[in-house]
């Protein structure tokens, strides 16, 4: 594990500043379905798991009483801290921590997906809220091996994406009882926004170009791709969901 830690240090710590600017992660709808997944009233405390650059703790900061902010790269939270003073939220604390050994005790880049969830499902107190959000893959074998190979491709650190049915299972394996589900997709992206970032060759863009090449044109909506003549755009799907933890303290 360790291994897949230093690696997700590297690409992360090379481009947190990519990440702070990327409208991306910052817009979209799926920060809005979290938001009123946990339906807020004021007085809660909130953990944010694999924050990056914080716009998840931003979303909530406002509407809970306090945030604590995790990610296991320094750089995506130093990000994360200088955009939140810019943006005047003072409630939020970020700490430096594994999403698989979270420093506190009993509330497609981890390395251990089911330890994750029993470290979320431990420090939650009972009757808590598990809301998560992330990319996933469609229920095809095919194209779960293509979006992994895409990714894994493009940034090195990726580990596994999965499609929304193993993640229902594993959350429910956990001990969860999921409420609520949305299928969306991230904001639309350019593919050259996409692919070519410091670090990645032509050669390397040339290759993830002639990937998206490979999907038919029944494939090609389930990644909402709209061609023109020099550029295109695709979006990832997103899986939302909100959990919660039933158990008597």
């Amino acid at each position: 594990m360790d291994q897949i830690h230093d690696a997700v240090r590297q690409q992360f710590s090379q481009h947190a500043k990519y990440y702070a600017q990327s409208k991306v992660h910052s817009e979209g709808e799926t920060l809005g379905v979290l938001v009123d997944f946990a339906e807020p009233n004021g007085a809660e405390k909130a953990l944010d798991i694999a924050t990056g650059t914080g716009f998840t703790a931003f979303a909530f900061a406002p509407k809970v009483a306090h945030v604590i902010a995790t990610d296991l790269t320094p750089a995506m939270l130093d990000q994360a801290k200088t955009l939140a003073d810019e943006r005047g939220l003072k409630n939020i604390d970020f700490q430096v921590a594994s999403a698989e050994a979270l420093p506190f005790e009993a509330a497609h880049h981890f390395q251990d997906v089911p330890q994750f969830l029993l470290e979320t499902y431990r420090v939650l107190c009972p009757g808590g809220l598990f809301c998560m959000v992330d990319s996933v893959c469609p229920e095809s074998e095919r194209l779960i091996e293509w979006q992994n190979r895409v990714e894994k491709l493009r940034d090195h650190s990726h580990v596994w994406g999965y499609p929304p049915s193993q993640w229902q299972n594993m959350i429910e394996e956990t001990g969860f009882t999921i409420e609520k589900e949305v299928h969306t997709h991230n904001a639309l992206q350019p593919f050259s926004w996409w692919a070519d970032r410091p670090g990645n060759s032509p050669e390397l863009v040339r290759q993830l170009r002639a990937a998206f090449d490979e999907l038919t044109p029944e494939e090609e909506p389930i990644f909402a791709i709209q061609r023109e003549p020099e550029e295109f755009y695709f979006a990832w799907p997103m899986y939302c969901v909100k959990a919660r933890k039933l158990d008597a303290p």
